[in-house]
């Protein structure tokens, strides 16, 4: 793996070109990777994705607990041959990094031991070592993989808590460095340590240590418990950890931050240095069935950072769910069909959502890169925060406990308390 700078600035982050395999395509960083769940694109086939979302190669990210099933069918696929694990998904062409969450959903806290890391699956927990870890590993072959890190922390974690997601770090990458060359992916470094400056210090020592060339980035953890609990972290206690982490990382190497952090966390993560992203955010939309609508552009209309299409004032809405936005969805729907296919439970609704929150969300890092190359990130971020300049725009996704039943399908949605 490449990476190369373009440029730096104080106020915009930095711009770079990361090139994952040789002879392979460049991507521009800021980047944001195309979060999957048991290896597809949620809601989504891959004709659907190629079609309407993106027909260009992107870097597609595998989560260890929605796959680890596939491991063993991998290894027979696979013997002696070289073929990918985009191809065995039926996702050729793209590349892939693998990690061991999901950030789409809320990762269960404890069970964690000295020797073995949690990894809860859709079958339940499982313990992986390891060496049980590179050997899934091996099997998948993946073009990026990250180490094996335990990263159940937050801003509520007690301080002994997080010196001992530093400890057993240090104590599993110890076994992955050793070990590394038995496989041909390019590692990712894990930084640990919760919100405590000392432990975040202690965990990227640790790393820097090893001998050069013994991974190719990093991959900052330990901030949230996945799912909907990024959309609502406090940037305030979040930004100065980055910021300190970001200060003692080399500039050469590509810094990644998994999960659905909102549009302005994102522009300040990227003010301060992290170069790569997932769609966990447009994801978590879609679930709770809101149509990303903010504005990144300077115009005179009223924009909101959402529309609910559950709700009722929308029914007779004949509009597409975003005036200037050109995904199939807005080109081809409007609100209150939108609103229809969840009254009635329609799978379709979910697929055209999903393809809109995508479309929009990779629509704001191409504003986000040509703003990094302009200098122009803060007018970008103000746009995003006051949306026209009226107030303070929230960001964050509640749970939508709004649900369907046989019994309440003609009479509308039902509250119904999670």
């Amino acid at each position: 793996m490449k990476f190369a700078i373009e440029s730096i600035s104080k106020n915009s982050g930095r711009l770079g070109q990361l090139r994952i395999k040789d002879g392979g395509p460049e991507f521009r960083t800021p980047l944001l990777l195309q979060t999957t769940k048991g290896g597809s694109i949620p809601w989504l086939s891959a004709d659907a994705f190629e079609s309407h979302v993106s027909r260009k190669p992107q870097v597609l990210q595998f989560t260890l607990s929605t796959m680890d099933q596939m491991a063993e069918a991998l290894m027979h696929w696979n013997r002696g041959g070289d073929r990918g694990l985009t191809d065995f998904v039926g996702l050729p062409g793209h590349l892939n990094i693998l990690m061991l969450r999901d950030p789409c959903e809320i990762t269960p806290s404890g069970g964690n031991d000295r020797e073995i890391q949690p990894l809860f699956t859709r079958r339940g927990k499982e313990s992986l070592t390891p060496e049980r870890y590179m050997e899934m590993v091996a099997s998948f072959k993946p073009d990026i993989y990250q180490g094996l890190s335990d990263a159940d922390t937050n801003l509520e974690s007690a301080k002994k808590r997080v010196q001992k997601s530093v400890d057993r770090t240090e104590k599993f990458m110890h076994y992955i460095y050793e070990n590394r060359g038995k496989v041909q992916s390019t590692l990712l470094a894990p930084i640990v340590g919760g919100y405590n400056t000392f432990a975040r210090t202690q965990s990227i020592k640790h790393a820097q240590e090893q001998p050069e060339g013994s991974y190719g980035g990093y991959i900052l953890e330990g901030f949230h418990t996945n799912g909907l609990s990024a959309t609502t972290l406090d940037p305030s206690k979040l930004l100065p950890i980055v910021e300190h982490c970001v200060n003692q990382l080399e500039e050469d190497k590509p810094r990644v931050m998994a999960g659905a952090y909102t549009p302005l966390t994102v522009l300040e993560l990227i003010r301060q240095g992290i170069d790569v992203f997932d769609t966990s955010y447009a994801y978590c939309a879609s679930l709770n069935f809101k149509a990303m609508t903010f504005s990144f552009v300077q115009d005179a209309a009223e924009h909101v950072a959402f529309l609910d299409v559950t709700n009722e004032s929308i029914k007779e809405d004949f509009t597409p769910l975003l005036s200037n936005c050109s995904c199939l969805t807005c080109l081809k729907h409007t609100r209150a069909y939108l609103h229809h296919l969840y009254k009635t439970n329609e799978l379709l609704g979910p697929i055209l959502l999903m393809i809109h929150n995508l479309h929009h969300q990779m629509a704001f890092f191409e504003a986000i890169r040509e703003s990094v190359a302009n200098d122009s990130l803060p007018q970008l971020t103000e746009v995003v925060r006051t949306q026209n300049g009226n107030s303070l725009v929230d960001y964050s996704i509640a749970a939508n406990t709004k649900v369907i039943s046989k019994a309440t399908m003609d009479k509308g949605f039902a509250a119904e308390a999670v």
